[in-house]
């Protein structure tokens, strides 16, 4: 199978919006924009994506289970939407059916796998869902520094035009 474009794997909460809200199932059904707060980080991310055309996206985000795909994409800014080809995980409610449960990190080691991307980048605020044979394509974001914002674009440009040696 032929590598495909690179890969930018993208968390949700607590990188493009606040974190994740827990609400009742009554609530989960309404669209999440009136539950999102914007991060400082969305601007730049939006500006470096626009200057890769080749890149494509895949969100690690637990908004895709909670809302379904086609509902977060409607939340993303266009550059980020137009350049979303899926995601790690299943959307539409997905919380509803019995599952096993999977981690966020196993979930996107699955998708690398399933992809084969030329390269990957991945930009989380979650620790726990990078897989730590990828900490060196990653950005770790802590939501309780966000004067990261005027780094991150300058960071994630060149993580993005590095290629990276030993993955392929």
């Amino acid at each position: 199978m032929a590598a495909m474009n690179p890969i930018l794997y993208l968390g949700i909460e607590g990188v493009l919006f606040r974190d994740r809200i827990h609400c009742h199932s009554s609530h989960r059904a309404a669209r999440p924009t009136s539950f999102l707060e914007p991060l400082p980080l969305l601007e730049p991310l939006v500006t470096v994506v626009a200057r890769h055309d080749e890149l494509c996206i895949v969100l690690n985000s637990w908004f895709v289970a909670d809302y379904g795909f086609r509902q977060v994409l409607h939340i993303l800014p266009q550059r980020i939407a137009e350049k979303t080809i899926g995601a790690t995980m299943h959307g539409n409610r997905l919380h509803h059916r019995p599952i096993a449960y999977q981690s966020r990190a196993e979930m996107l080691r699955e998708d690398v796998h399933k992809r084969t991307p030329s390269q990957i980048t991945i930009v989380d605020a979650s620790h726990s869902a990078i897989p730590s044979e990828y900490n060196d394509r990653a950005i770790w974001v802590e939501t309780t520094n966000m004067n990261f914002a005027p780094r991150f674009e300058a960071i994630l440009s060149r993580l993005l035009e590095t290629s990276h040696p030993g993955y392929r």
